[in-house]
């Protein structure tokens, strides 16, 4: 199957990720590639990323490995597979991030099975081209989640995505700030999802392709028939709290990033639906309640690609939070602040220089461009700082 000028885009937004793959074993039509990264970026006081509790300043090193797998079947199928891990200096700090077998049938499109984003995440990629100080708009970055299937088409310039999910527990769902697994945030068990997007790519246009995409998708969330045995448990209350919710983004981008102009904006919106309607923000009648809110944000990127590697990138990412109060009940969270709704508002610039295919380093930052005190109460994460301006230096070997 040719590749679309959009899956050519993709590739090279990837470039310092999986494009150096290199071939260790090929013999009568089955082949493995082996690809990683291994950086280490100074993070700088208050950034939440890679910082200890304190949000000092330090040092914080990872590396991942994956293997791509295919084998020719026939004429016009071959069995593929994938794996990647996650890999932080900290012992015992490793995390499976993909794993997935699949058929593809060339012309006739893709069928995966195993653990990977749903079909949106799609749609979001073109303004998630920052290393760390981005993606502060959108949901959906982090979704890998287990029991997926996936069926994706290609071709004339159109890429269809459809995916469903089927029942897992201790799923991540960014946005749901109140599912809590042990101490991981954001966990919750899924009883199914769906997802569907689709895009169009078109030829180049000036300085290069213009591509528009668009997706919806769908969770339903596990609970348990006997509420009242729960609610005296806080956590077993909160496993519990969520219904649904439903999703729609779309995006468009012209170029192609790293050469010459790029410039990229994305939408989003998730909305929660909460099980019970008495369900408390900060535990069983001690706080507001509310039957739903919004989870709300959009992003904007624009750079310059120059042809000795160097790249200039600037953003802006806005995400919104508004809570649906119930009637009679006080919408007055912890700490005497009075708040429904809140916004971060946050300024990410980066120059990125491209020394060699294997080789990158980067020196980003992140400006508070008007971020609400309450976004972090109502994120449920008291170590949020994007009203704080903060910067990385990073060096990245991918091979």
């Amino acid at each position: 199957m040719k590749k679309s000028l959009l899956a050519l885009a993709v590739a090279a937004i990837a470039a310092s990720t999986t494009a150096s793959a290199a071939t260790i074993y090929e013999k009568d039509g089955t082949s493995i590639d082996a690809y990683g990264r291994v950086m280490a970026v100074y993070y700088s006081q208050d950034y939440g990323n890679g910082n200890t509790d304190s949000n000092d300043g330090n040092f914080n090193s990872s590396s991942r490995l994956g293997f791509n797998f295919r084998s020719e079947i026939n004429s016009w199928v071959a069995a593929v597979a994938n794996v990647e891990w996650e890999m932080a200096a900290e012992e015992g700090d490793t995390s499976n991030r993909y794993t997935y077998v699949g058929a593809d049938f060339g012309q006739f499109g893709l069928v995966k099975v195993g653990k990977f984003e749903d079909a949106v995440k799609y749609v979001i990629g073109p303004t998630d081209v920052f290393e760390d100080a981005g993606c502060n708009g959108l949901l959906n970055n982090d979704d890998r989640r287990s029991g997926m299937i996936m069926y994706s088409w290609s071709g004339y310039g159109v890429d269809v995505n459809a995916s469903f999910g089927t029942a897992k527990d201790d799923q991540q769902v960014d946005g749901a700030f109140w599912a809590m697994d042990g101490l991981d945030k954001e966990k919750a068990d899924i009883k199914a999802s769906y997802a569907l997007s689709v895009g169009y790519t078109s030829p180049a246009v000036l300085f290069g392709p213009i591509s528009v995409k668009a997706g919806f998708g769908a969770a339903y969330f596990q609970t348990t028939s006997d509420y009242d045995g729960v609610v005296n448990d806080e956590s077993a209350y909160w496993e519990n709290a969520y219904d649904n919710y439903t999703q729609f983004a779309a995006s468009i981008s012209w170029g192609t990033l790293g050469q010459g102009i790029y410039t990229a904006a994305a939408f989003q919106m998730r909305n929660f639906e909460m099980l019970h309607n008495n369900a408390g923000m900060y535990g069983h009648g001690t706080g507001p309640a509310f039957s739903e809110y919004d989870v709300m944000g959009g992003e904007f990127v624009i750079s310059y690609g120059f042809d000795n590697g160097v790249t200039l990138i600037a953003g802006y990412n806005l995400m919104g939070v508004d809570y649906d109060m119930e009637k009679g009940v006080t919408s007055t969270a912890t700490f005497g602040i009075p708040c429904s709704e809140a916004k971060s508002s946050v300024i990410p610039v980066i120059a990125q220089w491209q020394v060699n295919p294997s080789i990158k380093v980067w020196a980003e930052a992140r400006f508070d461009a008007g971020t609400d005190e309450e976004y972090a109460i109502l994120t449920n994460d008291v170590y949020a700082h994007n009203d704080e301006n903060v910067f990385a230096l990073g060096a990245k070997y991918t091979f």
